[in-house]
């Protein structure tokens, strides 16, 4: 979540192999349904940020400075099964932003007590009602929080800059949401980047992070991931998580290329890393090339703006992708089937500085026999009347229809000198969407 705040004044294989244990594909037409549609339109009536914390940890936050419950739409879920105004929902590190104190930019959170729930809602009319909670919390019963964990994350401050806070190995920013058949949570986090699963009743049980990073949480903290990812441009880590029909397998994209070998080189590339990981094992099984589109036809001047922001799953060899920026936003339905495998290669190797995937233009993708996955456009979401900017989360309601989220940055545009929050209109908006053609999903 960006905002400048100033103060007032898988492979073919793999895919048999799924299918033979069990996880088949309907055998759906690909009608074509028309124009993609807007079929409904929700909102979250206002809630204080103090009293939506209040129901979780109760005296937990002092002062919310006036927020606003918001950023509900970081992660969206809607869980096969359950009825289709159902859907599960959670927020990301809390409300934050940057001020210029001299000639720093600093990261602030003015409430920073703030910790992440993950609320379940219903659809009730045109809106959103919280029906239940999640509330996450360490290993010892604690609040995760939303603060950052450690000094290569951005370093935590008031919301006026002048005070720095503690950081704290147990922050979560989340940025995707799925929910597992036995009740448990997976979600997916920009700090580490890491995976992370959480048990029915909100603890944390195991985090995922890069190979080579020691992270001191109150939860299993497993160094398990490619070591390359803590190479992820800052706030653009883990950004988009799925789970498979059967719960095997996660799927998680970046939001962005790695800052890697260079920051220049990672602003400018085109190419986004997936990793696909196995939940007995809760180890990696492959790593597949997401190829961005050129920002100029999301009319961006600037490569760096381009960003996934979710995925759903399908099934075993299909997943959708919000690709976007601030204003624009495609659906993308991709393909792995014919994908290369590129997990344990010299692509993820820290040492191939001199030829890193991030370098690479699509052209040089097939000279070095690498095949990305698979795209076609399924809907263009600004082309959609009154599509709010910002969209952040995506599922699959069935075959027919979608639903996404934005993320509102929790309705707030900056703060009074006296600490108080200057609220926008800015609503936290759920809409489900009629696609045009049927998804081929899993049974």
């Amino acid at each position: 979540m960006h905002r400048l705040l100033t103060l007032v004044g898988l492979t073919g294989l793999l895919a048999i192999a799924w299918a033979i244990s069990g996880q088949q594909v309907q055998g759906q037409a690909q009608a074509n349904l028309g124009e993609p549609t807007i079929l409904g339109r929700y909102s979250l009536n206002p809630v204080a940020l103090k009293a939506a914390q209040e129901r979780a940890w109760p005296g937990q936050v002092r002062d919310d400075r006036g927020l606003q419950l918001g950023g509900l739409f970081s992660g969206l879920h809607h869980m096969s099964g359950d009825p289709e105004n159902t859907f599960y929902a959670v927020a990301d590190r809390g409300p934050n932003g940057q001020v210029r104190v001299g000639e720093d930019r600093r990261r602030t959170f003015p409430v920073p007590e703030y910790s992440p729930v993950i609320y379940k809602l219903r659809t009730v009319g045109d809106q959103l009602q919280i029906i239940g909670q999640t509330i996450i919390r360490t290993r010892s019963g604690q609040p995760v929080t939303g603060i950052s964990n450690t000094e290569a994350d951005e370093t935590p401050y008031s919301f006026d800059g002048q005070t720095r806070l503690a950081l704290n190995p147990n922050g979560l920013d989340i940025e995707g949401l799925a929910r597992a058949q036995d009740g448990s949570f997976w979600v997916c986090d920009e700090y580490s980047p890491s995976l992370a699963q959480i048990a029915p009743n909100g603890t944390v049980l195991y985090r995922l992070v890069p190979g080579g990073l020691t992270l001191t949480a109150d939860t299993d903290v497993r160094a398990v991931l490619p070591a390359i990812y803590s190479k992820r441009r800052g706030n653009r880590g883990f950004e988009g998580l799925t789970l498979s029909r059967d719960g095997s397998r996660i799927f998680a994209v970046l939001q962005s290329p790695l800052d890697f070998p260079t920051k220049d080189i990672g602003r400018a590339s085109r190419m986004i890393r997936l990793l696909v990981v196995d939940t007995r094992s809760l180890r990696p099984v492959a790593e597949y090339v997401y190829v961005a589109e050129p920002s100029r036809t999301f009319r961006e001047a600037d490569q760096g703006e381009m960003k996934l922001s979710d995925v759903a799953f399908v099934n075993p060899t299909t997943l959708l992708v919000d690709e976007r920026t601030d204003k624009v936003a495609h659906i993308y339905q991709i393909d792995l089937s014919r994908a290369t495998n590129i997990l344990g290669s010299r692509w993820s190797d820290l040492q191939n500085t001199g030829n890193s995937l991030e370098a690479l233009t699509p052209a040089q993708l097939a000279e070095n026999n690498i095949t990305p996955v698979g795209k076609t456009l399924l809907v263009d979401l600004s082309k959609l009347p009154n599509m709010p900017d910002k969209i952040e989360g995506l599922t699959v309601v069935d075959a027919n229809t979608i639903a996404v989220g934005n993320d509102n940055d929790f309705g707030f545009d900056r703060f009074t000198p006296q600490g108080r929050a200057v609220n926008n209109s800015l609503s936290n908006l759920l809409l489900t969407i009629r696609l045009p053609r049927a998804l081929p999903l899993a049974r």
